[in-house]
């Protein structure tokens, strides 16, 4: 019988590669906007828009765990400050945003990742958990996930225990019996060790973040994943 019932799973940067994702959506986003909020594009360059983005966040920091909300609040105020009226900028903000949203799940899974997910599927519980807004359930390999989880859903981003809380409440099963796969030493790892759960840090050579020591394993490639479990 395999020892754990559980496996909960990091989404970005552990089972694709997120920057060439957002850069994507953010260039189909541009060429939206481009069409249809041409005072916005007269305002603000791409960069400008993210500056801007950032210092709503800076100003709003309660929206951290609402990244949705927050891209679409800070759309609608830089809509405004371009010159369109607080109900034209929240339907063209609205529009935006489902651009942008329907972009972003255009991944592309590591090699051999979902090779890897249907194999773990025949043995195991497997549960997405995101502190983005990436929507697993819209993906072709969202079939093998049981249940998926982002914290703007609940208002908790990892490492704080409510994800993972939810996970193991959801599966019915202690933490001792539950491994964790991400990328972040902090969120993925400290996050779920803090609980009891075992870990693995997805190390892929497009985006390895340092070492986390208390990690119980570490991968560079997707077909080590089940001999490490």
């Amino acid at each position: 019988m395999p020892r754990f019932k559980l496996i909960s799973f990091d989404l970005d940067d552990t089972l694709w590669h997120t920057a060439p994702v957002i850069e994507a959506a953010e260039a189909t986003l541009h060429t939206h906007l481009q069409q249809h909020c041409p005072k916005l594009i007269d305002r603000f360059s791409p960069l400008e828009l993210r500056e801007h983005r950032l210092a709503y966040l800076a100003d709003n920091p309660h929206l951290e765990d609402y990244v949705s909300q927050w891209r679409l609040e800070s759309m609608t105020m830089s809509l405004q400050l371009a010159g369109y009226s607080k109900q034209e900028s929240e339907r063209l903000a609205e529009q935006a945003f489902a651009v942008f949203y329907r972009a972003r799940q255009a991944v592309t899974p590591f090699v051999d990742a979902e090779h890897t997910l249907a194999e773990l599927a025949r043995d195991y519980i497997l549960v997405s958990l995101t502190n983005g807004n990436a929507d697993v359930t819209a993906m072709p390999f969202g079939q093998h996930f049981h249940f998926s989880l982002r914290a703007e859903q609940i208002g908790a981003r990892k490492p704080k225990p409510e994800m993972f809380e939810r996970a193991l409440e959801w599966a019915k099963c202690k933490p001792a019996d539950a491994l964790h796969i991400g990328d972040h030493p902090e969120d993925d790892i400290s996050g779920a060790k803090a609980l009891g759960m075992s870990t693995l840090q997805a190390r892929l050579p497009e985006r390895a973040r340092p070492l986390a020591a208390q990690a119980d394993g570490q991968f560079s490639h997707w077909r080590e994943v089940i001999p490490l479990i």
